[in-house]
């Protein structure tokens, strides 16, 4: 290639850079995301939960997994739930989500459910002051220390406001102080902190001297629903790829 071509290359090379700035700027070209990845040397913890109803016993599972690299922590929530009538299916339900936090903040949140047939997502992510929310009913701003109504976290119980991770509607609620109970879960005795929950939900939490949330229950529309911690285990490192989503 001769010198003037070189040149000319160079020059077109330049403007096409500009031009993707400007459209940039404009908000017509994506540019990629600058977001630090996870450390693959790190291990996630996984926490499995029943998940039982009052009359149907056992319905299915609940499990965390977490990683957290000392950057920023990665939160993959998987539940899957059936509930059979004569041996027949008269509830099933998936869902996937992901939670991605930095310095105690949440920065980034998806989530899609699969209940009897109908496919829900709900997205999120930090925006200055605010974290925006995308929903099945429209936009909304949350306050930037929103909290989704997941308990892998002792920090749940500073919330204000809850994100709901698969309706994406926002609960305001207020915690009462803690009372020390000692709780049966399947086999185990377990000293544990009983706090409650109220406000536009109702949630019971018990955690023990770790912050590891050994069961928690839920009212709404479905009746009571309490998750029993069964099984805790480490997975390889790198795991915490994000899980492939319900299909509808």
């Amino acid at each position: 290639m001769n010198r003037e071509a070189h040149r000319l290359r160079r020059s077109r090379l330049a403007a096409m850079g500009s031009r993707v700035l400007v459209l940039a700027a404009l908000g017509c070209v994506a540019l990629p995301a600058t977001t630090a990845s996870l450390r693959s040397d790190v291990p996630e913890k996984i926490y499995t939960y029943s998940v039982n109803h009052p009359t149907h016993g056992k319905i299915g599972t609940y499990r965390n997994r977490i990683v957290d690299d000392g950057t920023q922590i990665s939160v993959r929530n998987e539940i899957r739930v059936e509930v059979k009538v004569l041996m027949v299916v008269a509830h099933k339900e998936s869902s996937d989500t992901r939670e991605t936090w930095r310095d105690g903040r949440l920065v980034s949140f998806s989530g899609v459910t699969l209940e009897n047939g109908k496919k829900t997502t709900v997205t999120g992510e930090a925006n200055g002051s605010k974290f925006m929310v995308e929903a099945p009913d429209g936009s909304k701003a949350a306050p930037a220390d929103v909290r989704p109504n997941n308990p892998w976290s002792r920090d749940i119980l500073k919330a204000k406001v809850l994100l709901g991770t698969k309706s994406g509607r926002l609960y305001r609620v207020h915690t009462g102080p803690g009372e020390a109970e000692t709780i049966q879960v399947g086999e185990r005795t377990i000293p544990t902190e009983h706090f409650k929950v109220g406000g536009d939900a109702t949630y019971e939490l018990w955690f023990d001297k770790r912050g590891v949330a050994v069961k928690f229950s839920e009212t709404d529309h479905n009746g009571l629903i309490t998750f029993n911690l069964i099984e805790e285990s480490t997975g390889p490192a790198g795991s915490a790829a994000a899980p492939p989503a319900p299909k509808g």
